[in-house]
């Protein structure tokens, strides 16, 4: 059975690192000429090669990380040095793309026009839904998408070229480095279960380093969630967070209750879900949020309601910070032993993503080593 636990485990130790450095980045273009077009001028904050990275093309890549630092971060934290530290790291991964870039083309990669056309469709999947959740058709597709370009700036033909060179990054990694991972074998796999489980009992548990140790802490206690009482939900949520005035909580939190009232009268809850949810994900099943441990889904307030609650039974009104909800328990099911087999294909892969990211880091090590970059003091 899969267990999905990879989802919780910090994104460093599980992404296809591959796929960050390729499809996470805005639509600019690389090359001097498209970033000249798209008003990236100025100093340089770094020269890679003889390859310049403009300042202005820091601070467009570094600001949406710095806003929502702004937002998440106490006030006291707010200190030029840790911005100053936020854009290094931005930096850091635009000289690494530069160097993976390069690469690729002294390797003489080639990527054909049908590998340019499928990239070009994913970078469209993000539009591919409306701020409600609901499907877009083509047309309306097509019009966000050249929204976009336009928004950063790029034509269509420059847009192809940028697909272009994250094909290649892609395939220079997926070649030189994701090609020499392979799967671990099972007494390898046997053992970190074995940790595990020892972390999980509370017992001492011998770790490699700081960084394992780490990671078997957050694993097991997920995996302790996983096989402790999984509760399978249907939720309704009006949306009215903590921050709204008063009033307007109120005329929420009655919304609610007139929903609640319709279905003690005989109204069936998914339908209901489905009119009224503005939890479009939800909503759209009816409800239905799968099973969930305490704790998953980040509100105190339902957990205490849900250890109380009886199968078939729908809560009262639940008041959150993001705003109010019903819940219907539809099952419970009772906590089973984390056995080996429940767990193993998960296990290997974190294995095998583990040592991905590691041969990742040595790899653009080995580039950086190679390379000449001058970097200049962060405005």
């Amino acid at each position: 059975m899969k267990t999905g636990f990879s989802r919780t485990v910090p994104s460093h130790i599980l992404a296809f690192s591959a796929l960050f450095f390729a499809w996470s980045l805005p639509l600019r273009a690389e090359d001097p000429g498209a970033a000249q077009q798209s008003h990236v001028v100025g100093r340089p904050a770094a020269v890679v090669n003889n390859d310049p990275i403009f300042q202005s093309e820091l601070d467009q890549e570094a600001e949406p990380f710095l806003d929502r630092y702004k937002k998440t971060a106490p006030e006291e934290e707010q200190t030029r040095e840790k911005f100053a530290s936020l854009k290094q790291e931005v930096l850091d991964r635009l000289i690494e793309e530069k160097l993976l870039l390069q690469e690729a083309k002294r390797k003489q990669l080639r990527v054909t026009k049908a590998e340019v056309e499928r990239g070009m469709e994913q970078f469209k999947e993000p539009f591919s839904a409306g701020p409600d959740g609901q499907p877009r058709g083509p047309k309306d597709i097509e019009e966000e998408f050249h929204k976009q370009l336009e928004k950063e700036g790029l034509t269509l033909e420059q847009f192809r070229d940028r697909v272009e060179e994250q094909i290649m990054k892609v395939r220079l990694i997926e070649t030189e480095v994701k090609a020499k991972v392979q799967m671990p074998p099972d007494d390898q796999v046997r053992k970190f279960f074995d940790k595990i489980r020892q972390k999980i009992a509370g017992q001492p548990v011998q770790s490699a380093n700081k960084e394992e140790e780490n990671d078997l802490i957050q694993i097991s206690k997920y995996l302790e969630r996983m096989t402790g009482e999984q509760y399978r939900l249907r939720h309704i949520l009006i949306r009215s967070p903590k921050t709204d005035p008063v009033q307007k909580r109120a005329e929420a939190r009655k919304s609610l209750e007139g929903i609640a009232q319709k279905i003690n009268g005989g109204e069936d809850f998914a339908f209901m879900a489905k009119k009224h949810s503005e939890d479009p994900i939800s909503a759209a099943r009816g409800g239905d949020l799968g099973f969930v441990a305490l704790g998953d889904l980040g509100l105190p307030e339902i957990d205490a309601v849900l250890k109380k609650l009886g199968e078939g039974r729908m809560s009262g009104v639940i008041g959150t910070e993001i705003g109010f909800h019903l819940i219907k328990l539809v099952e419970k099911k009772a906590p089973h032993p984390l056995e080996y087999e429940e767990v193993k294909d998960d296990l290997k892969n974190y294995i095998a993503q583990k040592t991905f990211t590691q041969r990742l880091e040595a790899y653009l090590k080995g580039l950086r080593g190679k390379a000449s970059i001058k970097i200049n003091p962060i405005d």
